[in-house]
């Protein structure tokens, strides 16, 4: 049988009181139902855990002693978990854990985690890098408060909002022909060495761009960082297509690459924010207001790379 808080209360108020009457006055029933109550609990458990008397007095026996310690600390475990789920509610505590696929995420979230850390102890935060599929199952499964993925394949359980809309851009070295170009068509590069990002849906869309404009690119090499492209191209290995900008042109291996405009503009990637809409920790809240707040601020000067001729 299971018994309800309920009635583990009504039996810990009667054998702590020693008074089914007091009982009853302090849980405001009726004494009837703090008897039925007490039944319930000796019933569940099947043994005999309280003393009656006639005068409504009740008493705890030997055993009714030790089960009362046990559930005493099981109220009190339930009274901490209703009071910790009140506070994650209207306070900023606990731990945020985020998952995303955006390779530029380091130019922006490590801003958001510095002031969310800043003023509130009692967070911390897990920042986990996966692909758009595993993000979304990740949120659906409870291993993730928030993600940050491209808008594909979308699943219909969670709400997305996008974020931004990058379209691609040419990244040459610094001392490449077309550093010093206002703009690069991608016809201009049939033949041209290229290093790819190599991720689950950005390969997909790599093929179609170039599929679309009937250019046959030359892969050099790939790679499934952002930060291994970048220092490839630095390096003069080749040429690469990304997205969202970085705000330093210096690679990890201490060369300078360039970013370059495609024109005409190819299909943009939409980055979107990604949660389920019934989570209502405050700080989910914080984090997904600050980065609508970030990307209604400055995002085009700031992560797109954009040809004047469509300025």
């Amino acid at each position: 049988m299971d018994i309800s808080l309920k009635a583990l209360r009504y039996f810990m108020e009667a054998t702590e009181s020693g008074s089914l009457t007091e009982a009853s006055k302090k849980m405001h029933v009726v004494p009837s139902a703090v008897l039925a109550a007490v039944n319930q609990v000796e019933e569940a458990f099947g043994m005999q855990l309280t003393i009656r008397h006639r005068s409504k007095g009740i008493a705890p026996t030997s055993t009714g002693k030790i089960i009362m310690a046990r559930v005493r600390h099981l109220l009190d475990e339930y009274e901490a978990l209703m009071s910790q789920g009140a506070e994650m509610r209207t306070q900023l505590i606990g731990t945020l854990r985020v998952g995303y696929y955006a390779p530029v995420a380091p130019a922006f979230l490590p801003a958001i985690a510095q002031n969310l850390l800043a003023d509130n102890p009692r967070v911390d935060i897990k920042f986990i890098e996966c692909d758009t599929q595993s993000a979304q199952a990740g949120l659906l499964s409870g291993d993730f408060d928030v993600i940050l993925c491209v808008a594909e394949s979308l699943a219909p359980e969670v709400a997305f909002e996008t974020l931004i809309e990058v379209p691609g851009y040419l990244l040459v070295p610094k001392q490449h022909a077309f550093a010093s170009r206002s703009s690069v068509s991608l016809s201009e590069l049939d033949g041209e060495p290229m290093i790819l990002l190599d991720q689950p849906v950005i390969s997909d869309y790599y093929s179609r761009m170039f599929q679309a404009a009937e250019v046959t690119p030359h892969v050099v090499c790939t790679a499934t960082t952002l930060e291994m492209v970048r220092s490839l191209v630095g390096m003069g290995v080749g040429c690469s297509l990304l997205h969202m900008r970085p705000k330093t042109h210096e690679t990890y291996a201490g060369e300078n690459v360039l970013e370059v405009p495609l024109y005409p503009a190819t299909d943009p990637l939409k980055i979107v924010l990604g949660y389920l809409p019934d989570n209502p920790r405050r700080i989910v809240k914080y984090f997904t207001d600050s980065l609508r707040d970030l990307f209604l601020q400055d995002a085009a000067n700031r992560f797109l790379v954009i040809s004047q001729a469509e300025k």
